[in-house]
């Protein structure tokens, strides 16, 4: 619970003075007052030992319950406490702390000492004040009262000290006790501590009693029937009797529920709450609500503290731009590659490597403290000389087999706490970093899809002339059309995120083949002829394209099906990028192979199609006329 202000300072006067900080707490109950966080960040940026024992609450199932809250498992842990008859659903607040006052009553009169805890402090005041009622009605206070600020204690009261009296009276806030005796005349109060070993009897005079109490500072001397969420926190007891309105957030609700060993019991209040007396309009009507909703709520609200340079930047996918989305893209990939590899496999071979090599070290040990005492037993014994020398050759066995099993077993351990030590820091930089990362990923991953799905459409609605050159007409087979389309998204979205020119015919500039500013290949033969019958194709894919869009679409020259898919993937998409562009190499990558699967789709489905094409025997002419009534 220290403000990340006030650790700062203390971790940097540590380091100036070579010392070492141990810092010891749980992020997952109550933060700091103050601007907190830091403990949070320190755990998973270095790792943290964790205690995975429940040796406070008794029973089983409440453990298992109680392990469920703290991963999230709140169905489980819901479940759990309504089978065993914890959860008691109230409509009014009235109806709920008349039953839990009761139950704290009879189980005073039990001797179980409970506990109440309720989320707000004026809460906290009714009960104390209807239980401190309620003994005095049955005679368990005196009859004298002194008055404390605004509250009046008796003998036999249980009170918690709220200010620090350490040097001068040795306590501290927080200190629990019970009322011995009044001095009303001297104002002083004796108390006898009920947390101390032993306990201590202590006098408080008057001036820790009337010291001044800034406003929202806890009192010097308050009764401790029932205490606030924050107030019970680091506490164990043997009974606790929680009050919740659904005010509570998940730290609370987890410091209430782990307080008791015994039994733990839940009051709530499901019914539509009262107006108060200064709300001047009703607010909507609402119905009542199942026990577990509210407690799933209040579970589910997350009250932690985090540091600043811990919030995730979430920027807006739909104002980004392709270029912009890929880069969004290749950032969350680099970001999710920092993560340490996962060790749990390795790390349970090693708890079991670990286990028996202690177990032979006890042997061991064992061992070598048998043969040292046969060794002890035989010794001043002349008739027995060769027994004591045998039994001296087991002694230097077993003490050379405990020095090889202990130094084994050192060994084991040390790799276990290296295991270990990593398995926390993938386990800390998952908390702090795959839930935000699965949410950015889905929406890179969504507007991405969405994008390809709107650029299709443009593509069949109005296909660019090169891209009818390269890869033919759109196909009017359904199966076919879909991956024409997918190839032809991937070219055209690579081409225009990586600025490759679509409209230029391929140049040759100083003796290289340049393409959209690319420099490809020196300028040959070979390569020339293949520019020109590029350019060739694409412009009678532009003038296809006009003739299709006036009608006329027998002048446009068939296209032959062995050739229709045969595209050249780096003549569209330059050479393949280096490795240290691993983005762009994925995206040249991606176009590659949906080119390719294009390719290899269209051979498949026109053997599929026409399987007897090719074999002997088969007419040609038959085939020649099927490819003009398709058009091919």
């Amino acid at each position: 619970m220290v403000a990340t202000r006030k650790l700062a300072p203390l971790l940097q006067h540590a380091e100036r003075a070579g010392a070492k900080v141990v810092l010891v707490g749980d992020d997952r109950q109550f933060a700091s007052i103050a601007a907190g966080g830091g403990f949070r960040a320190l755990r998973l940026r270095l790792g943290a030992s964790e205690l995975t024992v429940n040796r406070r609450q008794v029973e089983a199932w409440e453990q298992r319950a109680i392990d469920d809250i703290r991963v999230g498992n709140l169905e489980q842990a819901i479940a759990a406490y309504a089978e065993h008859d914890r959860i008691r659903a109230y409509e009014t607040k009235d109806d709920r702390d008349r039953a839990l006052v009761s139950d704290w009553w009879q189980a005073h009169q039990a001797g179980e000492q409970p506990v109440i805890y309720a989320h707000r402090r004026a809460q906290v005041d009714q009960l104390n004040t209807v239980c401190q009622r309620l003994r005095a009605e049955h005679g368990q206070l005196g009859h004298e009262r002194l008055a404390v600020g605004d509250r009046s204690f008796a003998v036999g009261d249980v009170v918690v000290l709220g200010a620090n009296a350490r040097d001068r009276l040795g306590v501290v806030n927080g200190t629990t006790a019970i009322v011995l005796d009044l001095d009303t005349r001297s104002r002083a109060m004796t108390v006898r501590t009920l947390e101390d070993d032993p306990p201590r009897t202590v006098r408080l005079p008057g001036w820790y009693l009337d010291a001044q109490v800034r406003p929202g500072q806890s009192r010097r001397v308050d009764l401790a029937y029932a205490r606030t969420d924050m107030r019970s926190q680091g506490r164990t007891e043997r009974r606790a009797l929680l009050a919740l309105d659904g005010a509570e957030d998940m730290q609370g609700g987890y410091v209430q529920l782990t307080r008791s060993k015994d039994r733990t019991d839940l009051y709530l209040t499901v019914g539509p709450e009262p107006l108060d007396p200064d709300e001047e309009r009703p607010h909507p009507a609402r119905e009542v609500r199942a026990p577990e909703e509210l407690l799933a709520r209040v579970l589910a609200r997350d009250g932690s503290k985090t540091l600043a340079s811990d919030t995730p930047d979430v920027p807006d996918v739909r104002r980004l731009s392709t270029r912009e989305l890929r880069a969004e893209r290749d950032r969350l990939t680099e970001l999710r590659a920092e993560c340490p590899p996962d060790r749990s496999r390795e790390l349970r071979l090693a708890a079991q490597r670990a286990a028996d090599a202690e177990l032979a070290r006890q042997q061991a040990i064992r061992d070598q403290q048998q043969a040292a005492e046969e060794v002890g037993a035989l010794q001043g014994r002349l008739l027995r000389r060769r027994d004591l020398q045998d039994a001296r050759d087991r002694l230097a066995l077993a003490d050379h087999a405990l020095q090889t099993t202990r130094r084994q077993a050192d060994q084991a351990a040390e790799r276990l706490g290296v295991l270990r030590r990593a398995q926390q820091r993938r386990l800390g930089w998952m908390e702090a970093h795959d839930a935000d990362l699965r949410l950015q990923e889905r929406a890179v991953a969504r507007e991405a899809a969405w994008r390809g799905r709107v650029d299709q459409r443009a593509l069949v609605l109005d296909p660019p002339g090169w891209l009818l050159a390269e890869l033919g007409p759109v196909p009017s087979d359904p199966q076919e059309r879909a991956v024409w389309l997918t190839a032809a998204a991937e070219l055209d979205a690579y081409r225009r995120v990586y600025g490759l020119d679509h409209d230029r015919p391929a140049e040759h500039v100083g003796g290289r083949v340049a393409r959209g500013g690319w420099q490809l290949a020196r300028a040959t033969p070979a390569t020339a002829e293949r520019a020109a019958e590029s350019r060739e194709q694409r412009e009678r894919g532009i003038r296809g394209q006009r003739a299709h869009r006036r009608g006329d679409l027998g002048r446009r020259p068939p296209l032959s099906a062995d050739r229709r898919h045969q595209v050249d993937p780096e003549q569209l998409l330059g050479a393949e990028p280096r490795r240290d562009r691993p983005g762009r190499r994925r995206d040249w990558q991606a176009a590659r192979a949906a080119v390719e699967h294009l390719a290899g789709w269209g051979r498949h489905h026109r053997d599929h199609r026409h399987p007897g094409r090719g074999r002997p025997g088969r007419s040609l002419g038959r085939d020649l006329g099927h490819q003009e009534r398709d058009g091919r």
